[in-house]
C-alpha cells in the first residue's frame, strides 16, 4: 500500500479532548486541500509550501499569500530551496517545477510517474528527484536539464538524502537502501527487512537511519553495513513511515503506525516512548532547547521535553501528516490536513545544533549534510 493512502485514509483513533493553545498561535493561512508537506523558508523569510489543491505557495513571514503557482495535480513532497532562491517542488502530475522566486517558472521535468517525494540540491548545482517510476533522477537546477538517471527495483517515494562526500542516498519500495556516487554509479545497496517510505537522516559520522513498513528502524554504515535494527513491534504494513531526525547527543527520534514516538540512543537502545493514541508519519523538529516537536493524526502537534515528557500540544481540525519546521526566532510552522498553515509561537530558540534536526535536515530542506546556504 503506498504511502499516500496513508495519508488519505479517513481514520482516526479518538486521542482526548484537548483544545487548541490559542495563545501560540500567530496565524494560520487556508490553502484549498489537504497541506502535508514541511515548509522551506528562504533567506529572505519566505515561506514555501505545497497542498493537494495542486499549488505552490509562497507567503510573506507573517503568513500572508505572496503567490501560489498551480501544478497539474497533488503537491505531496515538500518543496526546496536553493541558495539562488529557487524553489522546487514535485507533483502528481509527473512533473518536477522549479520556480523563480518571482513565482515564474523556470523550468519543469517529466519523470516516468508521480512524485511524492522532495528533492535534494546537491554541490555543482546537482537536483536529485526521485519518482514513483523507480528512477533516481539528477538534473542541473538552472536549466532543468537531465545529467543521469539511475533505476531501482521498485518506486521511490523516499526523499534523497546527500552525505558528505555527495553520495546519494534514497530507499526504494523493493526494499532497498540504495548509495549513488554524484556521477550516478550504483556503490552499494543494502536489503532491508521491508519496503521503505522514509526519507533517511545522515548522523555526524555518516551513519543513516531509515525506517521500514514492517516497523523496523535501522542504522546503516556510510559503507552499507548494518550496524542495529530496533524493532518497534508494530505488525506488517503498519510500520515506520516517518524519517527520523537527530539530536545533538545523537538521540534517534522517530515515529510509527503503532501510534507510539520513539527516542532511542545512538546505539539503539530505548530511551523513551510516548503514546499518541494513533498514528504518526510526521517526522520531528528537534529545538535547540530540547524541545521535540512532532504531528499525529490525531490531528494534534506535540511539544515533548528532551525526556519524553508531554510539555504542550496544539490541536488542528483534521490529521497531521506534515513534518514541522522551527525558525530562529521560535516561529514554528507546521501544515494540517484540514488544509491549513499554521504558526505557533515557542519558547525554542529555533533549530538543535544537530546533524539532522528536522525533515531534509534545514530550513531549505536540502537534505545534504554541507548544503550551499544555510538560512
Amino acid at each position: 500500500m503506498r504511502q499516500v493512502t496513508f495519508y488519505m485514509l479517513a481514520v482516526s483513533l479518538f486521542c482526548g479532548c484537548a483544545k487548541k493553545t490559542d495563545e501560540r498561535l500567530l496565524w494560520q493561512f487556508a490553502t484549498g486541500d489537504v497541506v502535508p508537506t514541511c515548509p522551506a523558508v528562504a533567506g529572505d523569510g519566505a515561506i514555501y509550501l505545497g497542498s493537494h489543491d495542486k499549488k505552490l505557495y509562497r507567503l510573506h513571514a507573517d503568513g500572508t499569500l505572496d503567490w501560489s503557482f498551480d501544478t497539474g495535480d497533488y503537491v505531496h513532497g515538500s518543496p526546496t530551496v536553493s541558495p539562488e532562491g529557487i524553489v522546487f517542488v514535485g507533483s502528481f502530475d509527473h512533473y518536477v517545477y522549479a520556480v523563480d522566486p518571482n513565482g515564474e517558472q523556470r523550468w519543469r521535468f517529466k519523470t516516468g510517474d508521480r512524485v511524492a517525494s522532495s528533492p535534494a540540491l546537491g554541490a555543482g548545482d546537482a537536483l536529485y528527484v526521485s519518482s514513483d517510476d523507480g528512477v533516481l533522477y539528477c538534473l542541473d537546477s538552472l536549466s532543468g536539464r537531465l545529467r543521469w538517471q539511475a533505476e531501482t527495483g521498485g518506486p521511490l517515494s523516499s526523499s534523497p538524502a546527500i552525505g558528505a562526500d555527495g553520495t546519494i542516498y534514497v530507499g526504494s519500495d523493493d526494499s532497498h537502501l540504495y548509495a549513488f556516487t554524484p556521477a550516478g554509479q550504483v556503490a552499494w545497496r543494502l536489503k532491508l527487512s521491508g519496503k521503505i517510505l522514509s526519507s533517511p537522516a545522515i548522523g555526524q559520522d555518516g551513519t543513516l537511519y531509515v525506517g521500514t513498513i514492517d516497523g523496523a528502524l535501522h542504522a546503516v554504515s556510510g559503507k552499507g553495513q548494518t550496524l542495529w535494527r530496533f524493532d518497534t513491534g508494530a505488525q506488517a504494513g503498519a510500520g515506520v513511515f516517518a524519517s527520523p531526525t537527530l539530536g545533538p547527543d545523537g538521540t534517534i527520534y522517530f515515529g510509527a503506525l503503532n501510534k507510539y514516538f520513539y527516542a532511542l540512543t545512538p546505539t539503539g537502545d530505548l530511551k523513551w516512548k510516548f503514546n499518541t493514541r494513533d498514528w504518526i508519519v510526521s517526522s520531528a523538529a528537534v529545538g535547540g532547547d530540547g524541545m521535540v516537536y512532532v504531528g499525529s493524526y490525531n490531528h494534534s502537534l506535540y511539544a515533548l521535553t528532551s525526556e519524553g515528557k508531554l510539555d504542550w500540544k496544539f490541536r488542528t481540525d483534521k490529521f497531521i501528516s506534515a513534518a514541522p519546521t522551527l525558525l530562529s526566532d521560535g516561529r514554528l510552522l507546521i501544515g494540517s490536513d484540514d488544509g491549513r498553515l499554521y504558526c505557533l509561537q515557542t519558547d525554542s530558540p529555533g533549530l538543535a545544533d544537530s546533524p539532522w534536526p528536522k525533515f531534509q535536515r534545514d530550513l531549505g530542506n536540502t537534505g545534504a549534510v554541507n548544503p550551499a546556504s544555510t538560512h
